[in-house]
C-alpha cells in the first residue's frame, strides 16, 4: 500500500469520525432541547418539595418530635435535585431511541406542546397546597356525581381519559408506588429498622394493591383535570393521539423507567436513613 493510499484512508477514518462526534454532538443537544421542552428542571424542583413533605410524614409517624433538623436535612440531601435528574436521564438515554426525537421535539417545542407542558407544570405546582389538591378532587368528582361542570365536564372527562388509557397511566402509576414501597422496606430491612423476609415485604406491599390503585387514579384524574381545565378539547385530543403514535409510546416508556428508577433510589435511601435514625434514638 503507497503512502499516498495511506494518506486517503486516514483522511477517510478521520472524516467519519467527525460525522460520527457531530451526530453524537446533535443526538446530545436534542436530548437536552428535549428535557428543557418538557420541563424536567421545574418538574425535579416541585418533586423535591413534594418529597420533603412526604420524608416530614415519616418523621412524624416513625421518629420522636419527628426527628427535628437532623432528619429533615436527611431527607433533603436525599432529595437532591441533580442526583434526581441523573438518574431520569439515565432512564432515557437507555430507553428513548434518538429516532424518535425529531417527532417528539416537533410535538413539545409547539406552541401547543409548550402550553400543555405549562399547565402540567403548574397544576404539579398548585398541588403542593393541600387546599388546592382537596379542591382539585371536588372538581374532578363533580361531573361524576351529576353536579357541576355539565356537559363539558364530562366530555373533558372523556377525553382525558382516553390520554390515561393512551399512556397506561393507572398502571404504570401503581406499578411504581408499589415498587418504592418495596424498596422501603428493603432499605428499613437493610439499615435494622424492620425485621421481615422477603417474601414478607412482597406480601406487605401487595396487600396495598388495591389502595394504591383507588388513591393513584383520584389523584392522577384530579391532577389531570385541573392541568387540562383552560385547555381546548381540541388541545387534549391532540395529545392522546400523539401519545399513541411511536414516539409518544417510546417516550411514555423512557420517562416511567427513569422516575421509577428514581423514586426507587430515594425510597431505598429513604428507607436505609429512617431506620439509621430510629437507631440512633434508641441509644
Amino acid at each position: 500500500m503507497t503512502k499516498q493510499v495511506l494518506n486517503r484512508a486516514a483522511l477517510a477514518v478521520a472524516f467519519f469520525m467527525v460525522l460520527a462526534l457531530g451526530a453524537f454532538a446533535g443526538e446530545r443537544e436534542d436530548r437536552e432541547a428535549l428535557n428543557r421542552a418538557l420541563g424536567l428542571e421545574p418538574l425535579l424542583e416541585i418533586m423535591q418539595a413534594e418529597g420533603e413533605r412526604f420524608g416530614a410524614g415519616l418523621g412524624e409517624n416513625f421518629l420522636p418530635g419527628g426527628g427535628g433538623p437532623a432528619w429533615q436535612g436527611v431527607v433533603t440531601r436525599i432529595y437532591d435535585p441533580d442526583r434526581m435528574g441523573q438518574a431520569v436521564e439515565r432512564g432515557l438515554q437507555a430507553e428513548l431511541e434518538a429516532g424518535h426525537l425529531p417527532k417528539l421535539l416537533g410535538f413539545f417545542r409547539s406552541p401547543r406542546g409548550e402550553r400543555i407542558v405549562a399547565h402540567e407544570i403548574a397544576a404539579r405546582r398548585a398541588f403542593l397546597d393541600p387546599e388546592l389538591e382537596d379542591a382539585a378532587k371536588a372538581a374532578y368528582r363533580a361531573p361524576q356525581d351529576g353536579e357541576g361542570n355539565g356537559q363539558d365536564g364530562g366530555r373533558r372527562l372523556e377525553l382525558i381519559r382516553a390520554y390515561v388509557e393512551a399512556n397506561d397511566l393507572i398502571e404504570f402509576n401503581v406499578a411504581g408506588a408499589l415498587n418504592s414501597n418495596l424498596r422501603f422496606y428493603q432499605g428499613m430491612v437493610e439499615g435494622g429498622g424492620l425485621d421481615m423476609t422477603e417474601a414478607e415485604m412482597v406480601d406487605e406491599v401487595w396487600a396495598q394493591e388495591e389502595e394504591t390503585r383507588a388513591d393513584t387514579e383520584e389523584w392522577m384524574m384530579s391532577y389531570l383535570f385541573l392541568a387540562y381545565s383552560d385547555l381546548s378539547d381540541a388541545d387534549v385530543s391532540a395529545y392522546a393521539e400523539f401519545s399513541e403514535t411511536p414516539a409518544g409510546q417510546a417516550l411514555n416508556r423512557a420517562l416511567f423507567a427513569g422516575f421509577d428508577r428514581m423514586y426507587g433510589d430515594i425510597s431505598y435511601a429513604l428507607g436505609l436513613a429512617l431506620a439509621a435514625q430510629m437507631k440512633a434514638e434508641d441509644l
